[in-house]
């Protein structure tokens, strides 16, 4: 899904009041979900740090007999971009907001 699919009319639908109001929830939106993939990126770096100085520890232990061990192949996290994330999500209706007062 790209930026150009999108059109100011389609976040019109009665969800918000005008298309101000919508930027900033999609704003806020976006903010939430870089946060959420940051802490999974986090989490898999340091899953990935920690089998690295497991390896390290037992390539140190190992006596004469030196092996290069096979790197570890893990998958890297692919995430949609945040805005694009948050846009799709005003378009269809899945976020929920309001106002103090």
């Amino acid at each position: 899904m790209k930026t150009k699919d999108y059109f100011p009319e389609d976040f019109l639908s009665g969800s918000t009041s005008s298309i101000y109001v919508t930027v900033l929830v999609i704003a806020k939106r976006a903010r939430q979900i870089g946060e959420l993939q940051k802490r999974h990126i986090d989490r898999h770096l340091g899953q990935t740090e920690m089998m690295e100085q497991a390896a390290a520890r037992a390539r140190t232990e190992e006596s004469d007999d030196y092996v290069e061990p096979e790197p570890i192949d893990r998958p890297v996290p692919r995430f949609e971009k945040p805005v694009l994330a948050s846009m799709r999500e005003m378009k269809e209706g899945t976020v929920e907001f309001g106002y103090e007062e």
